[in-house]
C-alpha cells in the first residue's frame, strides 16, 4: 500500500532552493543538451552510452552525462515521494491515480505537482547543457530551448521481438506481448505528462532506424550532426 505524503514547508523550501540553482543556469548560453526516445524495444541507453563517450573525447568542460533515472531520484527528493513510486506511475496508469489523488483533489495528471516538479527537473538538466535525457517526454518538455537537439529510435516488430527475447530470455510470442504492453503504457504516460494524443515526427532532428545501423554507427552519425549545426 503506499503511504500518504504531506507537503511540509521544508519540502517547499528544498524545491524553491533547487529552483533557483536552474535560475543561474539560465543566466549563461547552455551547451547542446540531446533528448533521446525510442520504441520499445530498441536500444536507447546503448546508444546514449556510446554518444556519451564519443562527445566526452572532444569536449571541453563538463563532462557529457546520460539522464535516465537521474529525472526520476531529483523529483523524489523534491517532492516527497519515493523513487520507486514516481517510477511506477510511468508503467502503471492506476497507480497514477492513485499517486495524484493524494497530492490534489485532482483527476488530470497533468495538473498534478509531481508531474510540475518532474518537468522542472528535466528542462532544468537541459538548459545545463552536455547531457543527454533519454525517454519520458523529454522532446515536448524541452521543445522551446534552443540548445536541445531532439533524437528518436524506431525499428522493425521482428529487431525489437528479437533484442527483449534475448534480453529477458523469452519466447518471440511473449516478447511481442511484452513489447506492445510496455509501448502503451510508456505512450499513456507521455499522453498524460505532457498533453500530446501520439508521437508527432516533426518534434525530431533526427529519427534512426535502430535496424539498420550498429549502435557504434548511431552515435557517429549523432556527433556529426552536431558538428554540421
Amino acid at each position: 500500500m503506499i503511504k500518504s505524503h504531506v507537503w511540509t514547508p521544508q519540502m517547499e523550501a528544498k524545491l524553491q532552493a533547487w529552483y533557483k540553482q536552474q535560475q543561474l543556469a539560465d543566466q549563461s548560453k547552455p551547451a547542446v543538451c540531446i533528448t533521446l526516445t525510442r520504441e520499445f524495444g530498441c536500444q536507447a541507453y546503448a546508444l546514449a552510452e556510446a554518444l556519451q563517450k564519443r562527445l566526452n573525447t572532444r569536449t571541453k568542460g563538463e563532462p557529457w552525462v546520460v539522464v535516465g533515472r537521474q529525472v526520476i531520484d531529483e523529483v523524489a527528493k523534491l517532492s516527497g515521494f519515493t523513487a520507486e513510486q514516481i517510477d511506477n506511475s510511468e508503467n502503471t496508469p492506476a497507480a497514477l491515480k492513485s499517486i495524484f489523488s493524494m497530492f490534489l483533489d485532482r483527476s488530470s495528471a497533468e495538473e498534478t505537482e509531481v508531474f510540475a516538479h518532474m518537468r522542472r527537473v528535466m528542462r532544468g538538466f537541459a538548459k545545463r547543457g552536455n547531457c543527454i535525457i533519454v525517454g519520458r517526454g523529454a522532446p515536448y518538455v524541452t521543445q522551446d530551448l534552443p540548445n536541445c537537439i531532439h533524437l528518436r529510435l524506431v525499428a522493425p516488430m521482428d529487431f525489437k521481438i528479437a533484442n527483449i527475447s534475448s534480453k529477458y530470455g523469452m519466447d518471440q510470442a511473449a516478447a511481442r506481448d511484452h513489447i506492445d504492453r510496455l509501448q502503451g503504457q510508456r505512450e499513456a504516460f507521455v499522453r498524460r505528462f505532457v498533453n500530446e494524443v501520439s508521437e508527432r515526427p516533426a518534434v525530431y532532428h533526427l529519427i534512426m532506424n535502430d535496424a539498420r545501423m550498429p549502435t557504434e554507427g548511431l552515435a557517429q552519425l549523432v556527433d556529426d550532426y552536431i558538428q554540421r549545426l
